[in-house]
């Protein structure tokens, strides 16, 4: 029996994993509030649904991937939500990034209604989404995980089960966490070696053939070198994620340091109204607060 599967939500990051879904042959249900969106999936076979409710009503497997967890609540929880409309013995998928809090009170609903759910963050921006080579973190039951895995086979070579349902935003929190930190770093350092009269080209080869290397590095070539701030990854975005690691940090006593210095460079891009751009836009105000004359 073919499976269909419905994807809600296909933005930067939604639009190209429902591609490579639908790429493996999988009956495709697609909608998103921008309707634009669905033009590219429902050129190449997709189903376009006219609302969310038909998209629902008609998945076996239901995807979503939405901005944080007011967006998934409202969308699974409320009167006339995916809990309720749909299918006897559906599968739910979340790749969300949301407080761990989200995915808990959706399963416990969904399980009360024979409903299957996952939760299943991602990794890997938009050029690992478009190459289906995203980190995929579930959390849930393990032999739901094992049922939907050629469908996410599609988006994603690493898929790991990391525990109960919570766990998969609890780490896909860490990440970002880190990732961002470790931006902020690099622009930080190299703010310092143009002042000082060096390039950005110059630096990025030595630091990537060095100790200092990370995933930030591939910025520089990327983003910094021609001033390409399109998303990527958006501030707003990365500042909620933020605060999703501090929410989970403060509920666990541990206390933190270096994300509340990121979040304040998200915050300072966020004043100026850079909230659509890529994080790498921060690069601009700590070029400003250095004094660094625009390339």
């Amino acid at each position: 029996m073919s499976i269909n599967v419905a994807f809600v939500g296909l933005g930067n990051m939604g639009n190209p994993m429902a591609m490579n879904i639908l790429k493996k042959g999988f009956a495709m249900t697609v909608f998103d509030l921008n309707a634009n969106t669905m033009q590219n999936l429902t050129a190449a076979g997709a189903k376009g649904a006219a609302n969310a409710a038909d998209a629902i009503k008609a998945a076996d497997v239901l995807i979503t991937s939405l901005p944080g967890s007011p967006e998934v609540e409202a969308f699974y929880l409320n009167a006339g939500g995916a809990l309720e409309l749909a299918k006897a013995g559906a599968t739910l998928i979340d790749l969300s990034s949301v407080l761990p809090a989200t995915p808990r009170k959706i399963e416990e609903r969904a399980k009360a209604r024979g409903l299957k759910f996952l939760e299943a963050p991602v990794s890997g921006g938009v050029t690992g989404a478009r190459a289906a080579t995203l980190a995929v973190m579930t959390g849930g039951d393990a032999a739901v995980l094992e049922q939907v895995r050629p469908i996410l086979n599609a988006i994603g070579t690493n898929i790991y089960h990391v525990g109960p349902v919570g766990a998969g935003n609890t780490i896909k929190a860490i990440n970002n966490m880190l990732s961002t930190v470790n931006a902020c770093a690099l622009m930080e350092g190299l703010s310092v070696g143009l002042k000082a009269g060096l390039s950005l080209k110059t630096m990025g080869d030595i630091i990537k053939a060095s100790s200092g290397n990370s995933n930030a590095i591939p910025r520089i070539d990327r983003s910094l070198i021609p001033r390409d701030f399109e998303p990527g990854f958006k501030v707003a975005l990365m500042n909620k994620d933020l605060d999703t690691f501090h929410a989970i940090a403060k509920s666990l006593h541990v206390p933190v340091s270096f994300s509340n210095m990121a979040q304040h460079y998200q915050q300072a891009a966020l004043a100026a109204g850079l909230s659509e751009k890529d994080t790498s836009v921060i690069f601009t105000l700590i070029e400003a607060r250095a004094g660094i004359a625009k390339g």
